[in-house]
């Protein structure tokens, strides 16, 4: 799946290159251009930001602070990690909720040139905030039953940088 999605993201910036890039060239040299582009472009750029944010959840590589945390016990670091991963399933809750709302509100929105729903745009909040819940609670059944040794403090890491 991550593989798909990255391709995606890839598919995203090149969408977003040719359609930017073309129509710099068709007002300049024309003086006309492509009136949906500038949708497109947007619409790509909000997955590309959500979808990247997703991966870099994925693989650990978003900001974390870890140099308190390296001082504690295992024991102490398995539930800082517990309650850590747990407030973030909170708040990814409350974006899933608003993100939800927002789409659902947005569904008879749509777009001046394209006519597309604003909830596609909004779409790519509820999307990402799903993933990154499943992946909390994925790592939390894992941090559950994984043993506070301190061979097995890489699993109570957020961020791979950290070892």
């Amino acid at each position: 799946m991550f593989k798909v999605l990255t391709a995606a993201l890839a598919l995203c910036v090149f969408v977003m290159l040719v359609l930017v890039f073309g129509n710099v060239v068709l007002r300049y040299v024309f003086n006309s251009g492509i009136n949906i582009s500038s949708e497109i472009a947007r619409l790509a750029f909000v997955w590309l930001t959500f979808g990247g944010a997703v991966l870099a959840f994925r693989t650990r590589e978003h900001l974390a602070i870890n140099m308190g945390i390296e001082r504690f016990s295992p024991k102490m670091q398995k539930i800082v990690h517990l309650i850590r991963q747990l407030l973030i399933l909170w708040v990814l809750w409350l974006i899933i909720t608003g993100g939800w709302a927002q789409t659902v509100i947005s569904m008879r929105t749509v777009t001046p040139v394209a006519g597309m729903p604003i909830a596609v745009f909004s779409g790519a909040v509820l999307f990402s905030a799903v993933a990154m819940a499943l992946m909390v609670v994925l790592d939390l059944f894992v941090a559950v039953r994984t043993p506070a040794l301190p061979e097995n403090t890489k699993v109570f890491r957020t961020s791979v940088g950290s070892e």
